[in-house]
C-alpha cells in the first residue's frame, strides 16, 4: 500500500493591504532620509530630507491609528503581549504560529516606531549649523535645537542597528525556519502547513471606510506640519 498523502499546506491572509503598503513605504522612506542626509549632502537635498521627513510623519501617524482601528493582525493589542507572555513564548517558540507579529517580534515593531518618532521629532528642531535649519528650530534655543540635533544623529544609527536586527531576523526565519516573511508582506498571506497550530486564527480585517478615515487624518497631518508650522506657531504666539 502506498503511503497516504499529507494534508496539503493551506494559503492564510494575514496582512492587509494598508500595513503591506505602510511597511514598505516607511523602508522607502528610511532609505531616502539617509541617502539625502549622508550621501547627496548639499542643501537642495537636505531641502528634500526634510520633505521625505513630513512623508514620514503622515506615514507613522497612519501606522500608529491602524495599530488602534485597523485590521486585527496590525492592532497593537493584537500582537504587544506582557512580559510573562514573551517569556512563556521563548520557553516554547515551536507550540504554534501566531498570524502576524509574535510576542518576540513585537518588541522589534516598537522599538522600531518609536525610533522612527524620536527620528522625525527631533528632526523638526535640527539644524546643520550652516544653511538649513528644521520648521521649529527657530521657536527654541540655539543649545536646545544642537541638542536634539545630537540626538537626531546619534538615533539615525540606533534605527539602522534596529534595521540590522530585523533583516537578520527575516534571514532567520527564511533560511533556517523556511519561513518567507518577506513573500507574506508582499502578498499578505502566509503559508501554513498541515501540522502547525494556528494560535491567534481568524484575525478580523478592517473594510475601507476605517482606512479612508485614517488616511485622511494622516495626510492632513504631514501637510501640516510640511506648510502651516508658521502660521501655528503664530497663532500660539511663538512667531
Amino acid at each position: 500500500m502506498s503511503a497516504p498523502t499529507p494534508p496539503p499546506a493551506v494559503k492564510v491572509r494575514v496582512w492587509d493591504l494598508p500595513i503591506r503598503a505602510i511597511h514598505w513605504l516607511l523602508m522607502l522612506a528610511v532609505i531616502g532620509l539617509w541617502y539625502t542626509a549622508e550621501v547627496l549632502d548639499t542643501v537642495d537635498n537636505l531641502d528634500w530630507h526634510m520633505d521625505i521627513g513630513f512623508i514620514m510623519i503622515g506615514l507613522l501617524v497612519f501606522r500608529i491609528l491602524w495599530g488602534f482601528f485597523g485590521s486585527d493582525t496590525a492592532r497593537f493589542s493584537h500582537f504587544v503581549k506582557s512580559p510573562g507572555h514573551i517569556k512563556s513564548y521563548l520557553k516554547s517558540p515551536t507550540k504554534g504560529i501566531f498570524l502576524g507579529h509574535n510576542p518576540l517580534g513585537a518588541l522589534s515593531v516598537i522599538a522600531m516606531l518609536l525610533s522612527l518618532l524620536l527620528q522625525v521629532g527631533t528632526g523638526l528642531f535640527a539644524h546643520d549649523e550652516l544653511y538649513t535649519s528644521a520648521p521649529l528650530s527657530d521657536y527654541v534655543s540655539s543649545k536646545t535645537s544642537g541638542l536634539l540635533t545630537e540626538i537626531h544623529q546619534i538615533n539615525f544609527n540606533v534605527l539602522l542597528g534596529l534595521i540590522v536586527l530585523h533583516l537578520a531576523a527575516i534571514a532567520y526565519y527564511q533560511f533556517k525556519k523556511h519561513d518567507p516573511l518577506v513573500r507574506a508582506m508582499i502578498t499578505g498571506k502566509r503559508i501554513i502547513k498541515a501540522e502547525e497550530t494556528i494560535l491567534n486564527p481568524n484575525p478580523r480585517f478592517a473594510g475601507w471606510i476605517p482606512f479612508v478615515i485614517v488616511a485622511l487624518i494622516a495626510g492632513g497631518v504631514s501637510y501640516v506640519f510640511a506648510t502651516q508650522i508658521p502660521t501655528i506657531m503664530h497663532l500660539f504666539g511663538r512667531g
